[in-house]
């Protein structure tokens, strides 16, 4: 399958990846609620694709979403 990620707020294609199985724990998906994933996460079975919506790094930094700072140390 291969998992498209696209910015939400600009639109660009930030990255593209072809995996066998789709492992919810190693992308992250398993910490959205089923609301969240039908907002951000759209599959495609016939195409045998998948959709997310993120954020570029750009973005994130005009919101103000540092990642460093964020983490917790």
């Amino acid at each position: 399958m291969k998992i498209y990620y696209h910015c939400e707020m600009c639109g660009i294609d930030i990255a593209v990846l072809d995996v066998e199985h789709v492992d919810e724990v190693k992308l992250g998906f398993n910490c959205l609620t089923s609301d969240e994933r039908k907002d951000i996460i759209e599959v495609d079975d016939l195409r045998n694709t998948m959709h997310v919506k993120s954020l570029c790094d750009d973005c994130a930094e005009r919101l103000g979403l540092n990642r460093e700072e964020s983490r917790i140390h």
